[in-house]
């Protein structure tokens, strides 16, 4: 299966059941989408949906986060960000248990190069986000060597970093560009958030100044004080980067998402200037650059689709399509260089193989 434009999916079945923000389901797999039902998930602010297309039908893509864990940690940053909003104490112990079940389910994935195969709402999307966010930083700081009440401040931090948008959340819904006072406001959440934060004396100091920093880089040209290199909390450095590349990979109201390969390139661009350099080091071991699904051209001008991670970002498991369409091969794993490596992510299906209706 593969993921698509929610209204290119219409004629095809669900490969992925779509969900609402409590986990229960509102499409099941094998739904044939109709043009009622692509204008009922565009409604509700879905942007892409998985499908079956009969040729990678049996390519499924895996959240790194179990359904359960992922609906808890959801839910758990939608009412810590309304516990906020009204003045009220942090629902704390709700906050460790996300964290430790994300952490928990990060420790059963073991070293594969993951990936995100949830479908989110445009309209949800500071929360998905958070949660995202929260994970791609635990990933990060386990890997580093943070550990005790340091990582349990780091994931709740990563989770509630972008709770001064409470403050701007009509700007975040807005579609359309943003204009250079809509700017000025959107800039402002961190030190809204670091004030909202600070109040709540049962929070670890680290999650109020991960709020304040999480948008500073490391040249200085960063926001709201441009602190430069040390000057940055740590913990505030390893949220920066999962906080930017999960937005980079979403579809926001205001922008539209890019490819994981693309997003990587930035990240891995931006190491030294932008972000920590150890951090991006890490990251990029151990995010999946190319999701399961994915038409891929390798360097012999073979057209493949990836199936599965492998263990290293960059090297993953493709099975080869034939040339003219007549012959399927065995998966195999991709070098990151050489004469299989992957060089082009395909935006669609060739036409032969559209026309030859074979599923794999």
């Amino acid at each position: 299966m593969r993921s698509v434009q929610v209204p290119s999916a219409v004629g095809f079945r669900l490969g992925k059941a779509v969900n609402d923000e409590r986990g229960r389901v509102l499409l099941a797999v094998g739904t044939t989408i109709t043009p009622g039902l692509s204008d009922a998930l565009a409604r509700r602010g879905y942007a892409h949906v998985y499908i079956l297309d009969g040729i990678a039908d049996d390519a499924e893509p895996k959240d790194v986060l179990t359904e359960r864990t992922r609906a808890l940690a959801v839910q758990t940053a939608r009412h810590c960000f309304r516990h906020i909003e009204r003045g009220e104490t942090l629902p704390l112990k709700a906050v460790q248990e996300a964290v430790d079940a994300i952490l928990a389910d990060l420790q059963k994935a073991g070293n594969a190069a993951l990936e995100f195969a949830t479908l989110r709402s445009v309209s949800d999307y500071t929360f998905v986000h958070s949660v995202n966010v929260c994970v791609y930083s635990l990933l990060i700081g386990h890997a580093i060597g943070i550990v005790g009440e340091d990582l349990r401040a780091l994931g709740a931090g990563a989770l509630l970093h972008d709770v001064g948008k409470i403050l701007c959340a009509d700007l975040c819904a807005k579609g359309g560009p943003l204009s250079p006072d809509d700017w000025v406001r959107i800039r402002q959440h961190p030190i809204d958030g670091f004030e909202m934060l600070r109040q709540h004396r049962e929070l670890h100091l680290f999650v109020a100044h991960i709020a304040f920093q999480h948008h500073e880089r490391m040249d200085g040209s960063g926001y709201p004080r441009g602190l430069r290199g040390n000057k940055i909390l740590p913990l505030a450095r390893i949220v920066a980067v999962g906080d930017v590349y999960d937005a980079m990979t979403a579809e926001r109201p205001y922008a539209a998402c890019r490819p994981p390969h693309e997003a990587l390139a930035v990240v891995r661009s931006g190491a030294g200037m932008l972000f920590d350099t150890e951090v991006v080091r890490v990251f990029l071991q151990r995010v999946a650059i190319y999701p399961v699904g994915t038409p891929v051209l390798l360097a012999d001008s073979t057209i493949g689709v990836v199936v599965n991670q492998g263990t290293t970002p960059g090297e993953p498991v493709v099975r080869l399509l034939g040339r003219a369409g007549e012959v399927y091969h065995t998966p195999i794993h991709v070098p990151a260089t050489g004469k299989n490596a992957v060089v082009q992510v395909l935006g669609q299906w060739p036409k032969w193989l559209q026309q030859s209706g074979r599923s794999l």
